[in-house]
């Protein structure tokens, strides 16, 4: 071996073991102290004595705090993700970790979600560090192994991923969005184009048909991560399996909420979430519900413009275009969230 070869891999070695120590230490502890974050936003309205239900301007400052502290989150992990792409195989673990640190503002719902099932909602504050610190250890003691498949199987099944997202989009996601956007115009809208939307996606066919292409969904979208993972990654790449694995969370937080309210014989319409029309904040105890519901529409519509754009890559279509149309769409995820979230806040036009 020469001394060059020896050089470049004695240099390279020092990298990855430090990039590695970076991804377990910093998103793992961003995703520790999320909690705080809130908890510090509902210490400061204590301390100004911002009292329920709080003004527009007060609503608006709120609203920004959390939406900054969940970015940040967020923006930590992407970054390390995104760093660690150019390693590929070798930092698959830590990746790994911050796919999951990316979800954080619906997994801590889902936390929540869960706890509120077992009627034990104070656990959320032991069991979340703990599941951290258990990631951790995972990751620190897992070897990392490249697990390369087979081309042909892989492409397989990520046709049947996109074509199951179509089914979804077209009989869920697309009507469900609409029936959001209503609430802009008021809640009784909202109730009112919701009526319409459960004919589809609550029909007694359709609606075993859903679920089982969400499960199929979420299968499928775990192995073809996996299968990212141990693979050199880019931004676009690194964009889509992150908001997939958001997404993943986001559907099973918001199912488990969803099903266990109707269990109950809750009607999960507009009135069930914003405490009869008056607003996701007008309680001020909702905060980890703003992040996850603004986030999710957005990482749902990024998801699918990163797809549309390998899509259009394969059928010749410029990179630059391709790219133009993915940040378009994400752009109008963005506003139509946005609009969404406004509405929730207790915004409306008429």
């Amino acid at each position: 071996m020469s001394t060059l070869a020896l050089d470049e891999r004695a240099k390279a070695v020092p990298i990855a073991a430090e990039s590695r120590g970076f991804v377990l230490v910093l998103p793992a502890l961003a995703a520790i102290a999320y909690p705080w974050l809130l908890a510090a936003i509902s210490r400061l309205l204590h301390v100004f004595q911002v009292t329920a239900p709080p003004g527009a301007v007060a609503v608006t400052l709120i609203v920004l705090a959390i939406l900054t502290s969940a970015v940040s989150v967020m923006a930590l992990a992407f970054g390390r993700a995104l760093a660690l792409g150019r390693i590929g195989a070798g930092a698959s673990g830590g990746r790994l970790l911050a796919h999951l640190v990316f979800a954080v503002p619906s997994l801590l719902v889902g936390f929540g979600n869960v706890s509120g099932l077992l009627h034990a909602r104070g656990a959320v504050v032991y069991a979340w560090p703990l599941f951290w610190l258990a990631v951790i250890a995972v990751v620190a003691l897992a070897q990392e192994r490249p697990q390369p498949a087979p081309i042909s199987s892989g492409r397989r099944l990520t046709m049947a991923h996109g074509i199951s997202a179509l089914a979804i989009l077209l009989l869920f996601v697309a009507p469900h969005l609409a029936n959001h956007l209503a609430g802009i115009v008021s809640g009784a809208a909202h109730i009112q184009v919701m009526k319409l939307a459960r004919l589809d996606y609550r029909n007694a066919i359709v609606e075993p048909l859903l679920l089982t292409l969400i499960a199929f969904q979420l299968m499928s979208g775990f192995v073809l991560v996996r299968r990212k993972l141990a693979r050199v990654g880019d931004f676009f790449g690194t964009l889509q399996s992150m908001t997939g694995v958001y997404v993943g969370i986001y559907l099973l937080a918001h199912m488990i909420a969803a099903f266990s309210a109707r269990a109950a014989g809750t009607d999960t319409n507009w009135n069930w979430l914003t405490y009869d029309d008056q607003g996701l904040l007008s309680h001020l105890d909702s905060f980890t519900l703003v992040a996850h519901y603004w986030i999710g529409p957005i990482a749902i519509i990024a998801h699918v413009a990163c797809g549309l754009r390998v899509v259009m890559l394969e059928h010749g279509v410029s990179m630059r275009m391709a790219g133009r149309a993915a940040w378009g769409l994400i752009g109008l995820g963005l506003v139509a969230s946005s609009v969404i979230l406004a509405g929730l806040l207790g915004v409306h036009i008429a």
